[in-house]
């Protein structure tokens, strides 16, 4: 098998197992979620959000139950989703190299749970708190509409996003002045919301579990090189080549860099190692395989 062909094989088989993974997994994570927002959005009242129109601002205790409610959802189905994730990535070195022994506990992989974990019980609250509390501050800047019936419209909000917030309260917003009757513009932005949260879930799933696979496949490699395996590890970044590809992810595809470094590509996130591995973003399709560099020795 010549260099080009043996690239290419490495690549697609790369690509094709992660999104093999995805595809079987994330569905059921979404419907996890979904159930999830569905008992925040039951947890507070239209007479709470009303007050809170007419206050200005929502109860501070919901960002404290909401971060009891998303720890509890990582230890009791992200954390063993990763795990089956980063597992799934190692297999290829248990087929690759006889008496491998992939350890989903090891010190780095713990680490790596730790980290993530901190962060994406953060990152989804805080999220989820900006998003109703910019809603509700738009809210009170609206005249006409009554803090009642902008309370049915804003509680099926809850978990989306800040932008995702705002751009239902605008869908809404326009129904009512293109004469649109009041009942029927809620129903028409419940039904808006209930996509944003399909949206939204498949994106934290597809995020959550490619961090994972990702990192199995590097840790892996890391325990492989201490099994003796591998000498020289490098890793290639490869992305799925087609239309929908980002200019983020089109200027990594092909570069091989040392297992330790980390690629060239900027983040809002500040979880140690994230530029690793792929994700580059949320939704993010890449990949990266690994190879044995070949030293020259010096005659």
């Amino acid at each position: 098998m010549n260099a080009i062909i043996k690239k290419t094989f490495r690549r697609n088989n790369a690509l094709t197992k992660l999104r093999s993974f995805l595809d079987a997994n994330e569905p059921g994570l979404v419907r996890v979620l979904y159930r999830l927002w569905d008992s925040q959005k039951k947890e507070i009242t239209y007479k709470e959000i009303r007050a809170a129109i007419l206050s200005g601002d929502l109860d501070a205790d919901y960002i404290e139950q909401w971060r009891e409610e998303y720890a509890a959802f990582v230890m009791e189905y992200l954390y063993p989703e990763w795990v089956k994730a980063m597992d799934e990535a190692a297999a290829e070195f248990k087929t690759r190299y006889k008496g491998y022994i992939f350890n989903p506990m090891a010190d780095g992989i713990a680490e790596w749970t730790r980290n993530r974990a901190a962060a994406f019980i953060t990152e989804v609250t805080d999220t989820q708190m900006e998003g109703l509390r910019a809603v509700i501050n738009r809210a009170v800047q609206l005249d006409g509409l009554g803090a009642d019936n902008l309370a049915h419209v804003i509680r099926p909000m809850i978990g989306l996003t800040r932008d995702q917030s705002l751009a239902n309260m605008r869908y809404y917003e326009n129904a009512i002045e293109s004469g649109m009757k009041e009942v029927r513009a809620q129903e028409q932005a419940i039904k808006y919301a209930e996509r944003q949260h399909r949206y939204r879930a498949y994106n934290i799933a597809r995020t959550e579990l490619s961090f994972a696979y990702n990192q199995g496949s590097y840790q892996g490699v890391k325990q492989a090189q201490e099994q003796g395996y591998m000498t020289h590890p490098v890793k290639v970044w490869c992305t799925a080549d087609d239309e929908r590809v980002c200019p983020v992810c089109g200027a990594l595809d092909g570069m091989k860099i040392g297992i330790d470094d980390d690629f060239p590509f900027r983040t809002k996130l500040q979880d140690p190692g994230i530029r690793r591995t792929p994700p580059a973003h949320p939704s993010c399709r890449c990949a990266v395989y690994y190879e044995e560099e070949v030293t020259k020795s010096v005659s």
